[in-house]
């Protein structure tokens, strides 16, 4: 088998989905963590870190940030569940994912 060449290699891109969300008026983008998010969630869990890391907007900054999405999900608790297990599956987090790979 030869060596790859760099530019014969398709550049890594995390997986992304755009999502309405009514109650924050539009849609964003959920995508999949980093490897380095991905070992931060896995050291120290959270909802609100992971929606902070995965939801962001079209010029790709978050939403969020880790305390906004706390208050956020205080009052809109089932947004904030379906937008991380959003960002599960897109992220290969979640246990149907993972069984399947």
């Amino acid at each position: 088998m030869a060596v790859l060449n760099k530019d014969n290699i398709a550049r890594p891109t995390a997986p992304k989905e755009v999502v309405d969300v009514i109650e924050l008026g539009g849609e964003v983008i959920v995508r999949g963590v980093t490897l380095t998010q991905r070992i931060d969630l896995a050291n120290n869990p959270s909802i609100a870190k992971a929606l902070s890391y995965c939801v962001v907007d079209a010029e790709n900054n978050p939403i969020f940030n880790e305390q906004e999405w706390e208050d956020f999900g205080a009052n809109q608790f089932a947004v904030c569940m379906s937008l991380f297990q959003k960002a599960k599956k897109l992220s290969g987090l979640d246990s149907e994912t993972i069984e399947k790979k």
